[in-house]
């Protein structure tokens, strides 16, 4: 099963969150409804970030598999 690197992943994921923070100050003005799409993609990445951050904490016998995309427990965030 391929690996992830849950380093890059949550750098990545800071920087949406940043561009998406900026997103909503600059186009704050433009809608109810691309704002509620802004915010939910916020809300999206939030979940990703905790998501992947327990992976990062996750100290089982069970890590290598907990990293790999086939794992149970992180199957909706790697398939969603």
């Amino acid at each position: 099963m391929p690996t992830v690197n849950l380093e890059l992943q949550m750098k990545f994921l800071k920087e949406l969150d940043e561009a998406l923070a900026d997103a909503l100050t600059r186009y704050g003005d433009d809608g109810e409804e691309k704002i509620a799409e802004l915010k939910y993609m916020k809300s999206e990445v939030g979940r990703a970030c905790r998501i992947i951050a327990e992976r990062m904490t996750d100290t089982s016998d069970k890590r290598p598999a907990a990293v790999a995309y086939g794992h149970e427990k992180h199957r909706e965030a790697v398939f969603s």
